[in-house]
């Protein structure tokens, strides 16, 4: 099973988007250009540091350099805004924006908004830059309340033996729905936190208020791509321990005890 965007890898893509942005990606002029209009609902959270527009030749992405990110943030404070990417001629199957926050650092759970194609089995909306078509235009529709995290739940994850040493990275996620394709894994995805590193471990996810329907446990070895994670256990429901367990959470609730048992078995391909 593929995943992407868990990309966060968190610490991948969030930490090295920057990186690759500073990247001089060529002498000539790119010939293309994709003309996006932003309408944001909502307030920004407080703790926006800022929001950029990412266009992916490939989605899910599998390593950092295929990504386009503009070089700097978006306005924050205005209803509407017109912004513009230079591109080289080529099709893109995604384009999305990133949030960032200026308390934690930024994961795969932090993309604020990102197109859907109702007539393509909602899947990430495309578009194609050529010699015959140029320029292409978008609306993104982006709703602070997506990362305006006011709940969180908690517990502990119990490992069934030492890391290995191929670790490149263990993440907790919870998502709305249980993902069924590889897709689903950053569309569904409400929080992810990659800084599992001992066992057991407790953890405290903070999330957007609503239901949740899965909990999972994954990880990452070295020198893996971005859609490499791997699932190692996953959130049960008490009563029913086949199947995942789902919370309904409130308001600037925390919901506690939501232990996740992880089996390292599971993490070979």
């Amino acid at each position: 099973m593929k995943i992407i965007t868990i990309l966060g890898i968190v610490l991948l893509v969030a930490v090295s988007i920057f990186y690759y942005c500073d990247v001089d990606h060529g002498l000539a002029p790119l010939p293309g250009k994709l003309v996006a209009t932003v309408y944001f609902r909502g307030e920004a959270p407080q703790n926006t540091e800022g929001v950029y527009l990412v266009v992916m030749p490939k989605f899910p992405p599998h390593a950092i350099n295929e990504l386009y990110m503009s070089p700097n943030s978006l306005p924050i404070d205005k209803d509407t805004v017109v912004t513009e990417m230079d591109l080289p001629f080529d099709h893109y199957e995604a384009v999305s924006l990133w949030w960032y926050s200026t308390e934690t650092k930024s994961n795969l759970a932090d993309i604020l908004a990102l197109p859907l194609d109702a007539g393509n089995n909602f899947l990430p909306l495309s578009f194609d830059i050529t010699e015959e078509n140029p320029i292409d235009t978008v609306k993104i529709y982006a709703s602070w309340t997506r990362v305006d995290r006011d709940a969180a739940i908690e517990g502990t994850i119990y490992f069934n033996g030492p890391f290995p040493p191929n670790t490149l990275a263990t993440a907790v996620a919870a998502y709305k729905y249980k993902p069924e394709e590889n897709v689903h894994y950053l569309v569904w995805l409400k929080s992810i936190d990659f800084s599992i590193d001992s066992n057991p471990y407790h953890y405290r996810l903070p999330l957007r208020h609503g239901t949740v329907n899965y909990i999972a446990v994954f990880w990452l070895p070295e020198k893996a791509n971005l859609t490499d994670f791997r699932t190692l256990g996953f959130y049960h429901d008490p009563d029913n321990p086949d199947q995942p367990g789902k919370l309904s959470i409130g308001n600037n609730e925390t919901v506690s005890g939501i232990d996740i048992y992880a089996d390292w078995s599971a993490a070979k391909p």
